[in-house]
């Protein structure tokens, strides 16, 4: 008789691991990417508005 490990568990019954959270969230991954790019955007906007002053 072999015995299987489970896999562990948090506060919320769920498995965690290395495997799990990567997918949990991807519309956040996409947020967090939209915000970066729209930061970047506005960094070269201030500077080209301050080169023009």
């Amino acid at each position: 008789m072999s015995r299987v490990a489970s896999q562990p568990a948090n506060e919320a019954g769920r498995a965690c691991g290395p495997h799990f959270g990567a997918l949990e969230h991807p519309m956040l991954d996409i947020l967090m990417l939209a915000i970066t790019a729209g930061l970047f955007a506005a960094g070269i906007g201030y500077a080209y508005v301050c080169e023009r002053l």
